[in-house]
């Protein structure tokens, strides 16, 4: 006998409509239904509190129904498996959350100490930071730090001047490498070594710029070493 027979079995011997049964065990008809059509299955408990009314064996009834048997094993296992998977996903928000919350505590410290240290050297803030010195004009990317990131994307700054009628930029990035740009188009690339000595490694200037730059290396190099300082002093 199967657990949906030994249900419709009792509730006719006990001339119960399934109203009748369902309330007795406190479901409704509609469950009742279900269980005698194999619809559903009462949990193991129910089927437990049935057996004991109706003095039928839960041993004899589960032997015979290995169908049941097999089916309560999928559940609990199902069941086990939502319970897993809903308690790594609880940890999976903790952990996002704690992540998320030490994120904000560095941004904000990142984000005032750059605002800080560029208003110290005397930059103003705008569209970008901005400085001028000497006819000389340095800037810095007004920029904050990107969600979930420990530092910056870009961590360059940039002068601007003009000598002799020929316009000069010159940026220097994180690696401490340089890019001098005469006229917007032919550079000097370089770095500074561990003495902070500027090395020339690439020099695409014609030969007019090459007199230029050679007559004004000192005035040059000196601002290549200015943004060294401001970049020292706003990155690191």
């Amino acid at each position: 006998m199967t657990v949906a027979e030994m249900i419709k079995k009792t509730r006719t011997e006990a001339n119960m409509t399934q109203e009748e049964y369902g309330a007795k065990f406190g479901v409704s008809r509609q469950t009742v239904s279900s269980w005698e059509n194999e619809r559903s299955l009462p949990d193991l408990q129910m089927l437990i509190d049935i057996c004991n009314t109706y003095h039928v064996s839960l041993d004899k009834l589960l032997n015979e129904d290995k169908e049941f048997v097999e089916k309560i094993d999928f559940y609990h296992k199902y069941q086990k498996a939502i319970r897993f998977a809903g308690m790594c996903l609880a940890a999976g928000v903790l952990i996002f959350a704690l992540i998320c919350t030490n994120w904000k505590i560095t941004e904000k410290n990142m984000n005032q100490a750059f605002e800080r240290n560029a208003e110290k050297l005397g930059f103003i803030k705008g569209e970008l930071y901005e400085m001028n010195e000497e006819n000389v004009q340095y800037r810095l990317p007004n920029q904050k730090l990107p969600f979930l990131k420990k530092d910056f994307y870009v961590k360059n700054c940039y002068a601007d001047f003009t000598i002799a009628g020929t316009e000069i930029s010159i940026v220097l990035d994180e690696d401490e490498e340089f890019s001098i740009v005469f006229n917007h188009f032919r550079n000097i690339k370089g770095s500074f070594n561990k003495n902070k000595q500027i090395e020339v490694q690439e020099n695409t200037l014609n030969e007019e710029e090459n007199i230029l730059y050679n007559e004004n290396g000192e005035m040059i190099e000196n601002i290549l070493k200015k943004l060294l300082l401001i970049h020292k002093n706003i990155y690191d």
